[in-house]
């Protein structure tokens, strides 16, 4: 039996946290815009909910489709607490590590080609 086609989870985004909401496919690489699924308007400092400011994008590289690289634009709401005028971003760490450039399926899909495969470090790249 065969289900609806989900983009989520064909690309592995449910375990990072995402949805698709939008995709690019060009002749020499994909990009999909995605979203954080989970809301997260308390503050940390004082407990109070943000009021959401705006929005920012993340570009992630992900594990290629196809051999042709992917790359994520993760939209991140920003938000800002009413009582103590403190700004923050959704949580991404499930998808990527903070201030790093390629999601934890991506990292696990390079160690993977380098140990296993034996690809050169050029071509992983």
């Amino acid at each position: 039996t065969f289900t609806a086609p989900d983009l989520d989870s064909f690309c592995l985004l449910d375990h990072l946290g995402l949805t698709a909401v939008g995709q690019r496919l060009e002749p020499d690489r994909a990009v999909l815009e995605c979203r954080v699924t989970d809301a997260d308007p308390w503050c940390r400092d004082c407990g109070a909910e943000g009021l959401p400011r705006d929005t920012v994008v993340r570009k992630l590289a992900h594990v290629p489709l196809g051999w042709r690289p992917t790359t994520l634009w993760v939209r991140v709401r920003r938000y800002r607490c009413p009582d103590c005028a403190r700004v923050w971003r959704q949580d991404t760490s499930t998808a990527a590590a903070p201030r790093t450039k390629l999601t934890r399926h991506a990292v696990l899909w390079a160690l993977k080609s380098l140990v296993i495969d034996r690809l050169s470090i050029a071509r992983i790249a």
